[in-house]
């Protein structure tokens, strides 16, 4: 059993034909099959049912397969991780991103990296605040990127940046009946009408829920989402009102696919980046520290 006859065994398994699978691959059918015939002697069971209709997997061969892809996946990372190790530390920048600002800060991203470009290569990862938090702790990301919540729910044991500033919004989808109140609007306007929260425990959704608190108000929340992009669907499907920082959705307010209205009181949220005390490799502190000069020059947000 060996590497090559994996690939080609998952090609066929995927294509779901022998040919497919050689044209995709690059190599001959004759050949391709030979490997997959090998795998299948020394296992001792046929991995494919093969008809007039097509190929499928045995029931023995999927289970094999599911967890061959496993490996083949995890071979393909050690040999990156190889080539990592080869070259000179630090080269590579592994970055979180929020996904609802994702759309904002990627090409700023991608601005600082030209810079870098054959020096330093680029590991992204779009996910939710929490997870950013424990990916920096847990050292699987160098630094992260999202918007401020409560500052007790920040890691202490962090160093975190204040980049720049944005205002809070409320998000209504063009047909809700609020979109013709007068603005700015008031916590207590909105707070009987169906509400689509964000992460009340962490980031701006924790502080959101603050801001009714602070008012002895409770919204009536029907949904609360993980990600900024769910719940911009739900809002633009009327399915509720939602207090958004504003750059979180500027694609879609400019679009006419949602309605920002401001806040009274005005409240503005931060651009964070975290990352660890310690030092990390030279390259990766410089590129570290042009991406924080970019995002606060920039103007992306307000500047804080």
């Amino acid at each position: 059993m060996n590497d090559r006859q994996l690939r080609y065994a998952i090609a066929v398994w995927r294509e779901r034909s022998f040919s497919r699978a050689a044209e995709k691959l690059g190599v001959s059918q004759p050949s391709l099959s030979e490997q997959v015939r090998l795998l299948e002697d020394e296992l001792g069971f046929s991995l494919f049912d093969r008809s007039s209709r097509g190929v499928e997997a045995s029931i023995n061969g999927r289970t094999f397969l599911q967890n061959a892809d496993d490996v083949v996946m995890g071979m393909s990372a050690l040999k990156d991780l190889a080539r990592e190790l080869r070259g000179s530390p630090g080269s590579t920048i592994r970055v979180g991103i929020c996904s609802g600002i994702a759309h904002a800060m990627v090409p700023q991203i991608a601005q600082v990296l030209q810079a870098f470009s054959t020096t330093i290569r680029l590991d992204l990862v779009t996910t939710t605040t929490r997870r950013i938090h424990r990916f920096v702790e847990l050292q699987r990301l160098d630094v992260g990127l999202f918007l401020e919540g409560d500052p007790k729910s920040l890691p202490h044991e962090l160093k975190i940046t204040r980049l720049s500033e944005t205002d809070l919004v409320l998000l209504a989808s063009p047909t809700h009946p609020i979109v013709a109140a007068a603005r700015p609007v008031d916590l207590a306007a909105i707070n009987d009408h169906p509400f689509i929260a964000n992460e009340t425990r962490i980031g701006y959704g924790r502080l959101v829920m603050a801001m009714f608190a602070a008012q002895g108000l409770s919204p009536n929340i029907v949904a609360d989402c993980d990600n900024l992009d769910s719940l911009k669907l739900m809002v633009a499907s009327g399915a509720g009102l939602a207090v958004v920082p504003r750059i979180a959705a500027e694609r879609e307010i400019a679009a006419g696919e949602l309605i920002a209205m401001p806040l009274r009181p005005r409240r503005r949220v931060a651009l964070l980046l975290i990352r660890r005390n310690e030092t990390m490799p030279p390259r990766v502190e410089q590129c570290v520290e042009h991406l924080t000069q970019t995002l606060t020059d920039n103007g992306t947000l307000t500047p804080a």
